[in-house]
């Protein structure tokens, strides 16, 4: 075993030689073959919320939160978010991230009246996060509702009849009630600012078809809607931001991971399968009295290593695509709460649905990209205790070529996020979907810079 860096708790020491030893103990010669240190320190702070210039009330809603001082980036991006220019966040998971662009939009609200619109690409996470932002406005002054899919019939007539200042909502949400209703047409009306997190996930045809919504809503909103964009691990915020809005963005950046220690460990599967590894280290760090989240890349892995883990003493339960939404909430709240000892995840864990504090992540495999592994090691530490981040390698070439040379793993650059801004086959959907919000005729000088491929 080697190590980039040497030193740290001896809680941590004790646990990360206790796995490395009862894996060569086992059978397949699996084995820890790399330990990197990672020391990320609290991020810069600014003034005290009393002297950012924020509205009394929320000054006071944030005291009630144990915030008495903003981050620097976060009033950066206060500043240019008052200002009215376009932003583009970007750091770690649980850094603060959130509350750079939450803070603005409800001092905007309670002090000029103004209304926004916060976009996640999945009901999922936009409901996961409501619970939240309700904590930080003033009751009885803002209103935060989400409108998607699953939202009651009884809740959408009481929005629509009383908007809110913040609405919650997703892409598909905005395309679809855009071109089909006039009630939420006026809904959207006068909306000044649109926050889309998790950003990052708006690659490809995605990023095509989101590009176009927010084209879309300028048209309709006119020129002076402001945009802010959000993500955990981005390595090209400048170019993604101008990508989405059409127009240059101010980069802010925090730090790339909570404050504390992590350690990312790489494994070599020996002649095992990583699935048997994975749970094998679930079996482990759980014995260790961790709490761990376990990822794999299919459904059927995510069984198999369940029941692994779960013969071998731990009390873990699956979470992946095919569960019904309650289910999966319920297997969220049971880890929150600290009911479960981990969970066995597909991606779908991997965006920012609050589960609350764990200390490990175990990866089957490594990522399909680097800015995806920061993604997922995100989830791993508390404040007080340091983080774990195992990564099975097994016998195709590129593990074999990081099992040789483990440093040029975490040497690896962020993968640009990029899409076709002007997809001719997405135009042809989007521009069907502005004549029904236009009552069927258009003028030609209308159609959006680059849609005329699509006629």
């Amino acid at each position: 075993m080697s190590s980039k860096t040497r030193g740290g708790s001896r809680e941590a020491d004790d646990v990360l030689a206790k796995v490395a030893a009862q894996l060569e103990a086992g059978r397949g010669g699996c084995r820890v073959i790399y330990v990197r240190k990672e020391v990320v320190e609290e991020p810069e702070l600014g003034p005290e919320v009393g002297q950012v210039g924020l509205h009394e009330l929320l000054v006071e809603r944030l005291r009630a939160r144990g915030i008495t001082r903003l981050y620097r980036f976060q009033y950066e991006a206060y500043r240019a978010i008052m200002a009215g220019r376009d932003v583009f966040l970007v750091s770690g998971a649980a850094t603060g991230k959130t509350e750079a662009f939450i803070i603005p939009v409800l001092d905007r609200a309670l002090k000029e009246g103004a209304r926004s619109a916060i976009v996640y690409p999945t009901k999922a996470l936009a409901r996961d996060q409501v619970a939240r932002f309700r904590g930080y406005a003033v009751p009885f002054l803002l209103r935060l509702d989400v409108l998607d899919g699953d939202t009651r019939m009884k809740e959408r007539e009481r929005i629509y009849e009383s908007p809110p200042h913040v609405l919650i909502t997703n892409p598909d949400m905005i395309h679809f009630s855009m071109a089909r209703s006039h009630r939420f047409r006026r809904l959207l009306k006068g909306m000044s600012t649109i926050v889309l997190d998790e950003a990052h996930v708006y690659e490809g045809s995605f990023g095509s078809h989101v590009r176009m919504i927010l084209e879309r809503l300028r048209a309709y909103l006119g020129e002076e809607l402001l945009f802010v964009a959000s993500s955990a691990t981005i390595g090209n915020p400048g170019e993604l931001g101008e990508l989405l809005f059409d127009r240059p963005v101010q980069v802010v950046e925090g730090r790339p991971r909570r404050r504390g220690i992590a350690y990312h460990v790489l494994v070599s599967s020996g002649t095992l399968s990583r699935w048997t590894v994975a749970a094998r280290l679930m079996r482990l760090l759980v014995r260790s009295g961790l709490r761990c989240l376990a990822f794999v890349d299919s459904q059927q892995m995510c069984e198999v290593v369940a029941r692994i883990a779960k013969r071998e003493g731990a009390n873990v339960m699956v979470h992946r695509a095919g569960l019904l939404p309650e289910e999966r909430r319920d297997v969220e709240a049971k880890l929150k709460a600290g009911e479960l000892d981990g969970v066995v995840a597909t991606p779908t864990l991997e965006l920012g649905i609050d589960i609350g504090l764990l200390d490990a992540v175990v990866m089957a495999a490594p990522p399909p990209s680097y800015a995806r592994y920061l993604q997922r090691a995100g989830r791993a530490g508390r404040r007080d205790r340091p983080g774990y981040i195992f990564t099975v390698l097994a016998d195709d070439p590129i593990d074999a070529y990081y099992e040789r040379e483990p440093e040029r793993f975490f040497e690896q650059e962020l993968t640009p996020v990029v899409f076709e801004p002007y997809n001719e086959e997405i135009a042809k959907i989007h521009l069907v979907a502005m004549l029904l919000e236009r009552g069927g005729r258009m003028r030609l000088e209308a159609v959006p810079r680059g849609w005329e491929k699509a006629l």
